[in-house]
C-alpha cells in the first residue's frame, strides 16, 4: 500500500474501481477496527473489545478475529467467512484525508497501488466531464459516513474512559490440555461492576447518550471467545496436519 494521494480526474480519470472479493488482504489483521453502529450485528459473531490508539492513546473499538497475533481466522481464504462484514473492510482504496492534523477540512484520497483499481475492470469512477460517476459518489459517501462514525466512536470512548469504565484484560485460552495456549494482551473491556457502581446521575447520562444497548452488545460479544477458540483450535490442527 502506498501513501494515499488526492483523488484527481487528471490522474485517475481513466481508472475503474472494483469491489473487494479477496479478503486475504486482511489475513494478518487479527484486530479489526469497527464502529459502534456495527456492534449489534458483529456481537453475534466476534468478541468486541477496545484497544488503545498507539499515537493518541484514545480507546477504539475492535473485533477480535484471531487469538494468534497477526492471523485473522476469517481471512485466510479469498471469500469472506462470516455472516457480517466489518465496514472497515469495504473502504479501500479510498480514505478521508485531513488537510491539516487539527483542521476540519478534508479531501478524498486514493491508494494508487490498490489492486482494486484498473483501466479495464470494474466501475468507471469519472464521467467524461470530470464529475464523479454515481458509483464513485456512493463509494465516497460510504467512506465519509464510516469516517464520521469512527470519530464518533472515539469521542464516546473518551467519555467512557472519563467514567473509568474500561478494564484492562490479559486473557489466556486453551482448547484442551494438549493444545496450544493463547494469551491475548493489550485489550480492554467495559467493567460491568463499575457500571453497577455508577451514581444514578451518571447511569442516566449513559442511557441518555444511547450507550447502554451498545454496552450490553459488547458484554454479550465476550461470549464469542469460546467460538473463536474453537476456530483457532481447528486452524491449528489443519496446519499441523498439512506440515506432517
Amino acid at each position: 500500500m502506498s501513501d494515499p494521494v488526492l483523488l484527481d480526474f487528471e490522474k485517475h480519470g481513466k481508472l475503474r474501481l472494483s469491489e473487494c472479493k479477496d479478503f486475504t488482504r486482511f489475513q494478518s489483521q487479527h484486530l479489526v477496527p469497527v464502529v459502534l453502529q456495527e456492534f449489534y450485528s458483529l456481537a453475534t459473531q466476534f468478541p468486541l473489545v477496545f484497544v488503545r490508539n498507539s499515537s493518541s492513546g484514545d480507546f477504539v473499538p475492535a473485533a477480535l478475529m484471531g487469538l494468534s497475533k497477526g492471523k485473522n481466522l476469517f481471512c485466510q481464504q479469498a471469500a469472506w467467512q462470516s455472516a457480517f462484514l466489518p465496514t472497515s473492510f469495504t473502504l479501500a482504496p479510498l480514505t478521508v484525508h485531513r488537510l491539516e492534523p487539527d483542521s476540519d477540512e478534508a479531501v478524498i484520497a486514493i491508494d494508487e497501488d490498490s489492486d482494486l483499481l484498473s483501466e479495464t475492470e470494474g466501475e468507471p469512477m469519472f464521467q467524461e466531464n470530470g464529475d464523479y460517476t454515481e458509483y464513485l459518489q456512493k463509494r465516497i459517501d460510504h467512506v465519509v459516513t464510516v469516517t464520521k462514525q469512527s470519530l464518533q466512536a472515539m469521542a464516546l470512548c473518551r467519555y467512557l474512559a472519563e467514567k473509568n469504565l474500561f478494564r484492562s484484560r490479559a486473557m489466556a485460552f486453551q482448547f484442551d490440555k494438549s493444545s496450544r495456549r493463547y494469551e491475548v494482551e493489550g485489550v480492554f473491556t467495559i467493567d460491568e461492576e463499575a457500571i453497577e457502581k455508577l451514581s444514578d446521575e451518571d447511569y442516566l447520562e449513559l442511557r441518555g447518550r444511547g450507550l447502554m444497548p451498545l454496552i450490553y452488545s459488547h458484554l454479550t460479544s465476550v461470549h464469542q471467545f469460546s467460538q473463536l477458540l474453537r476456530l483457532q483450535h481447528q486452524a491449528d490442527q489443519q496446519e499441523a496436519h498439512s506440515e506432517s
